[in-house]
């Protein structure tokens, strides 16, 4: 492989590292909207009826790009905690509380050519799968979340 092979292939894993998709800022609460899609607010709902503040989630990000190592989110009282990449230790704006999941996809909903999730009874996302532009090719993204209560 030439140098500049190498050097675009770390620049893009670098930018897969740090690119997690996240609609708000990481402490913002997700509140549903008049305008959000029904099943999202009845997942949501779902998920707030539990009252789970002690959790963590692991989130395997898929794309047409070079892997990217899953992300682990440790929430403690509602709050991120630690967020865990490849061994690494991350911003907490990296990682994926559920609030950061439902704000994520309220904005796939409000921006994306084709949104299909499958949230457990338990109103959380399981797989996301997102087309941002059906004309363009290669773009869609795709996330499975496990859950696990602490």
């Amino acid at each position: 492989m030439t140098p500049v092979k190498t050097t675009v292939r770390a620049l893009l894993l670098a930018l897969a590292l740090t690119s997690v998709p996240v609609a708000a800022h990481a402490t913002d609460p997700f509140e549903p909207a008049p305008t959000d899609d029904p099943k999202l607010v009845a997942a949501w709902e779902a998920w707030e009826s539990k009252g789970i503040d002690d959790y963590a989630t692991t989130v395997r990000h898929h794309c047409y790009c070079l892997p990217i190592p899953p992300v682990r989110t440790v929430v403690r009282d509602g709050e991120i905690h630690k967020v865990m990449q490849d061994g690494r230790r991350r911003p907490d704006g990296k990682g994926h509380s559920m609030d950061q999941l439902f704000l994520m996809l309220r904005d796939a909903y409000d921006n994306a050519d084709r949104v299909e999730v499958t949230y457990t009874p338990r109103g959380v996302p399981k797989s996301i799968s997102i087309d941002w532009d059906e004309v363009m090719v290669d773009e869609e993204q795709s996330y499975n979340v496990t859950l696990v209560r602490r």
